[in-house]
């Protein structure tokens, strides 16, 4: 049974929730309601009350059906192949835009798709660390990559270990997340990065959808952070902000908002199920093209990634 309990924002130390959106769990379903906040102390939005550290592994799935848990790039038919590819190559180039080479670690690495990609870069090693038991194995048997199983927090690495640290969509599922980034910024070396994608709270989905948009993502987010103060955090423990990008995910997470909108109305069944492979389709994604680049372009797509360097 998932526990739920009512703490103190872990940012500000603040206790003063204000609620913002309230629903169920909309991807694997159940009648409870989770509540996201806005913390009247630092602005950061966090879920309150919110599962236990200790029962939160209930509520994630203990096969491959989370959508970060994807299978091996090498074994998708070719046109998926590529199309995976380009958008995990994009996220590549983030990385070597800002340090040429080195030793990276993807936090939360899942199954390993961007580790995938990222050890064909020249000049880099790569290893990955992940709590989930099965996607872990699954990444260093299927993917044959270097795992280390749980968390960041756990796993003591040596100080400056990292030339490149990675968390793409892990922030907002972490406990303690001060820990988590004082923890990052320790095992970068000098002029090193930590790069952070994460639900944009200014994205235009937000304002659409409001409480179905996908990145609230309840019960599983626990924290959603407002660019501006997330820059402050990092500062504070020595990471300076030098990029901010939406590149990448936006037309996928309008997608999910607009699937839960219409189940709202009609129930989960096959209309919403065929709806969503119409939606998904390459015609439908070429033709969303120009409104998804002006979006991102403008900083209002669903997710959006920072680059901190660790200062010198």
């Amino acid at each position: 049974m998932v526990e739920l309990e009512h703490p103190a924002c872990e940012i500000c130390g603040a206790t003063a929730p204000d609620p913002v959106a309230a629903r169920t769990d909309l991807l694997f379903g159940g009648d409870t309601v989770y509540t996201i906040c806005r913390c009247g102390g630092c602005g950061v939005l966090y879920q309150h009350p919110r599962p236990t550290e200790a029962t939160i592994g209930q509520l994630y799935p203990h096969d491959t059906s989370y959508p970060s848990y994807r299978r091996d790039v090498a074994v998708e038919p070719l046109l998926r192949r590529l199309d995976r590819r380009y958008g995990l190559a994009k996220r590549c180039r983030l990385v070597t835009r800002h340090v040429q080479a080195g030793h990276l670690l993807d936090v939360g690495c899942a199954t390993g798709d961007f580790l995938s990609e990222m050890r064909r870069q020249p000049g880099w090693s790569v290893m990955g660390i992940e709590p989930s038991p099965t996607a872990g194995r699954y990444a260093h048997d299927q993917v044959g990559l270097t795992v280390v199983a749980g968390t960041l927090n756990d796993a003591a690495f040596a100080d400056a270990s990292f030339d490149a640290v990675t968390m793409w969509d892990v922030l907002e599922h972490v406990y303690k997340p001060r820990e988590v980034i004082a923890e990052a910024a320790r095992i970068l070396r000098p002029g090193g990065v930590l790069v952070v994608n994460h639900p944009n709270t200014a994205s235009l989905d937000r304002r659409i959808f409001t409480r179905l948009w996908v990145g609230y993502e309840l019960p599983r987010h626990l924290y959603l952070y407002p660019p501006e103060l997330l820059r402050q955090i990092m500062a504070e423990y020595g990471l300076r902000e030098v990029e901010r990008v939406c590149f990448y995910g936006s037309h996928a997470a309008a997608v999910d908002s607009l699937i839960y909108l219409v189940e709202q109305r009609i129930g989960r069944g096959w209309a919403s199920r065929i709806l969503r492979k119409i939606l998904r389709s390459l015609p439908v994604r070429v033709a969303a093209v120009p409104y998804f680049t002006l979006t991102d372009r403008l900083g209002l797509g669903s997710n959006v990634t920072a680059v901190f360097a660790r200062k010198p």
